[in-house]
């Protein structure tokens, strides 16, 4: 995911209103405090003939925030939590933006893991909500409302176990997918990543 997808995001906020039905479709979702996995981005623009593909690697932990690496097509790190944005190239180069710099970034880890772990009550003010399914195999529906239509037409979720597969679909057309696969759940954390949610 590039940065400009995580901004909009973030611009979402504090998201949807979680009819009983969905939240209880996706509640097992937050019981894992330490999330990993593999992911494929397709992004499909309006002003290109051919969609942009990417993929990498998340961790996602409670209350500290997100590693986004992307491997594909270029390598970089995006590291959103409470103390704002990192983002790590290669070579080591580290850009920084502190939550006061960049309020909306400081809310985008949050925002990122209500989706990753189901939390529709952390999205009730940006959307509407249906589900259907099981726990073992569910469909959410996000529709924008008023104050969100501007940037998204919908948001689609499912999976399972684990989430699966999140679908954005921008007021302007544009079409973002995203697929995990590999998900491993309450995986310790490593040094590596422990010291990068920090922004050490």
């Amino acid at each position: 995911m590039n940065s400009l997808s995580f901004l909009l995001l973030a611009g979402l906020a504090l998201g949807a209103r979680e009819a009983p039905s969905a939240g209880s479709l996706t509640a097992h979702l937050k019981e894992a405090a330490v999330v990993h996995a593999d992911f494929s981005q397709v992004r499909t623009l309006a002003a290109l003939s051919r969609p942009v593909k990417a993929s990498g690697s998340l961790v996602l932990a409670r209350d500290l925030g997100v590693i986004w690496e992307l491997r594909r097509p270029v390598a970089l790190t995006y590291v959103m939590g409470p103390r704002g944005l990192l983002v790590v190239t290669p070579e080591g180069r580290r850009d920084r933006r502190s939550a006061r710099e960049a309020p909306m970034v400081a809310q985008l880890g949050q925002v990122f893991q209500s989706l990753v772990q189901g939390d529709l009550k952390g999205l009730e003010a940006w959307f509407t909500v249906t589900g259907r399914g099981t726990p073992q195999h569910w469909e959410v529906t996000l529709l924008p409302r008023p104050q969100a239509a501007a940037f998204l037409k919908r948001v689609e979720l499912s999976g399972g176990l684990a989430i699966q597969r999140i679908r954005l679909e921008e007021a302007g057309g544009d079409l973002m997918d995203l697929t995990f696969e590999r998900t491993r759940l309450d995986a310790p954390l490593t040094e590596a990543e422990t010291r990068l949610l920090a922004q050490d």
